[in-house]
């Protein structure tokens, strides 16, 4: 059976401190986080910058280089709003509230809002794994409070140098000849 080629669907996003290099932090250091609403999660990476020189003998450049290759970020969406989960993508706090049958989990947003640096796993469906070593990653709310709709937690996460120079992100696929 040949390699695995495609990508598709959403198994798990995971979450962890950055290790400072072109790696993951270990398994057990990764927190799972809320379910992705359906259809939400997107890929993107910004198209890169180009200079091009230009000489007066000829209309075609004579050269191009790429002045600022382009952001690859993913945002995707989550309808579960437990604070502990918006306190990994939003910052703040989670914590509880009253005693007994009045007990309630709470979330208190931070007092200012800063882009995280987060180490970003995302598993899909069929077991191919986009790891981004060091993420900025920031939560907002975003969608309608009713009786037919839930409100929603967008996350976007930009990879960023992992701190060593290193390649900032891998995409590794199955091989199921392995």
């Amino acid at each position: 059976m040949a390699q695995e080629k495609y990508v598709y669907g959403i198994k798990s996003i995971k979450f962890g401190t950055p290790t400072g290099s072109a790696s993951m932090p270990v398994a057990s250091a990764m927190t799972a986080w809320a379910q992705t609403v359906r259809g939400s999660f997107t890929l993107t990476e910004d198209e890169a910058q180009k200079k091009q020189f230009k000489v007066e003998e000829v209309t075609s450049p004579v050269k191009e280089v790429v002045t600022d290759a382009g952001a690859l970020t993913g945002k995707w969406r989550a309808y579960d709003l437990t604070p502990s989960l918006i306190a990994v993508v939003k910052g703040g706090a989670s914590g509880t509230a009253g005693s007994g049958a009045s007990a309630m989990v709470t979330y208190a947003g931070p007092t200012s809002v800063v882009a995280l640096d987060l180490a970003l796993e995302v598993t899909t469906t069929n077991d191919a794994k986009l790891e981004i070593y060091k993420a900025s990653v920031l939560g907002r709310f975003d969608g309608g409070i009713s009786a037919e709709s839930l409100l929603e937690l967008e996350v976007s996460a930009t990879a960023l140098d992992p701190g060593d120079g290193g390649s900032p992100y891998m995409i590794s696929l199955p091989d199921p000849a392995a």
